[in-house]
């Protein structure tokens, strides 16, 4: 067969890999779409969450009808869009039923607090309900941005899968392509046996190191023009060989780069930036494991949730900065007095929490919570400054109090406002 015609199948085949690629590509459109629509569609969730959020803070602000009447607004407009039928898989349609619940218990704990506020009680019992409304809120909220992160990752997982599809389908076809071009190149060998031997020779003689002597085919046909590039292409791999040690060595330099990266994305995404310590997710991803091994055998565990007295009027009067070193200085006192056990985490402003691990008696407890007050207590020494802090401690008891992260978090946190509101006491248990 001449090499025309060789040529011209070669340009058949080409076509035809052409309209496979191109199938390829409109499939990508289609589940870049789906994808765009997933995202679009969590956005919409997520400004609806805030804005449930914003209005929340606004009720618990000013408790007026109309306020409540744009609360009410809020919450319905988030199940609408909730409600929506878009082409989820089964895990993330069980994140929007999540979001649905907690919606629905919004929608539940809007309707006890107008309840209570039309009822004839003492201002007492007034702000007491108010705070645990206001915690209660404060809880749902997160959990609903902490499920719209998941569904985000689920998205984004969802994407990357469908990215090594396209990946092993575009390496199928360049697969198929090489093998079109070694069939073409063997049937072109036998066709110009004589050309191709003295290739040959040429690239034995390149693949031996020899970078020097160069193809004389006397022919003017392909294989002609083809030895002339061969001969032009030794001599540019000789230029490039004597580059090819840099080349190496920058390609380490970077490749060690990607993976200092790589570890720093990490611990900023599992630890508080402030502090080093853990934050609130890798914290309760922390007690998770803790809790399923405890629960396991006899020994007790406590949560302990902290937030510090007087630090507000720090910030207040001395600016951030000094209230940051603060921050900073006690979260390292009570990674100090902690056992290598135990796990300490911090939820944002002056909120730290606390998972002692493995106690045998409850006076273990109070011992380590009077170490950790006397620490907290001691005076803090920044520039020209001697600062005072104390703390308010809610705790919560493994089994007693709650068998997940979830409930022994939300004891504890309930435990700390009644220990704040008591000024006799700095720490106390919770009671449910």
């Amino acid at each position: 067969m001449m090499l025309s015609k060789r040529l011209k199948l070669t340009a058949t085949l080409c076509s035809l890999l052409t309209l496979i690629v191109g199938f390829s590509l409109i499939q990508a459109h289609y589940y870049q779409q789906k994808i765009y629509h997933q995202l679009n569609y969590s956005m919409k969730l997520q400004i609806s969450i805030d804005s449930l959020r914003s209005q929340l803070w606004l009720y618990q602000e000013y408790t007026d009808d109309q306020g409540l009447s744009e609360l009410n607004n809020r919450q319905a407009e988030l199940a609408k869009d909730l409600s929506q039928q878009i082409n989820w898989d089964a895990q993330q349609k069980l994140v929007i039923e999540n979001l649905n619940r907690l919606n629905t218990n919004v929608r539940t704990l809007i309707n006890t607090q107008n309840n209570f506020h039309n009822k004839q009680v003492n201002i007492s019992s007034t702000l007491t309900a108010e705070r645990l409304f206001k915690a209660k809120y404060s809880m749902i909220i997160e959990e609903m941005t902490e499920e719209m992160f998941h569904l985000h990752q689920l998205s984004i997982k969802q994407a990357n899968q469908t990215q090594q599809r396209l990946l092993a389908m575009i390496g199928l076809v360049l697969l198929l392509l090489a093998t079109l071009v070694t069939v073409w190149s063997f049937m072109t060998l036998i066709r110009f046996k004589k050309g191709l031997t003295s290739l040959n020779q040429g690239m034995k003689a390149l693949a031996a190191g020899d970078l020097i002597s160069q193809i004389n085919i006397q022919d003017t046909d392909e294989l002609s023009a083809l030895a002339e590039n061969f001969n032009k292409m030794k001599q540019s791999l000789a230029q490039i060989t004597i580059k090819k040690e840099q080349l190496k060595q920058e390609v380490d330099s970077q490749t060690r780069k990607l993976f200092e990266q790589q570890d720093k994305l990490i611990f900023l995404a599992e630890h508080d930036d402030l502090t080093g310590i853990y934050n609130r997710r890798a914290f309760i991803k922390q007690i998770d494991s803790a809790i399923a091994r405890d629960l396991r055998g006899t020994n007790q565990a406590a949560l302990l949730f902290i937030d510090l007295n007087k630090f507000k009027d720090i910030n207040d009067t001395l600016g951030h900065s000094i209230g940051d070193e603060v921050i900073i200085v006690i979260a390292k006192r009570l990674v100090k007095n902690l056992r290598s056990t135990d796990i300490v985490g911090r939820l944002g402003g002056d909120e730290f929490i606390i998972w002692l691990d493995m106690l045998s008696e409850p006076i273990d407890i109070e011992q380590k919570i009077h170490q950790l007050l006397a620490t907290i207590k001691h005076p803090i020494i920044i520039d020209q400054h001697t600062l005072h802090v104390g703390a308010s401690i809610g705790i919560s008891i493994l089994p007693k109090n709650g068998l997940t992260s979830r409930e022994l978090i939300s004891a504890a946190d309930t435990a700390m406002y009644q220990a704040k509101a008591n000024n006799s006491i700095e720490f106390c248990y919770y009671h449910g």
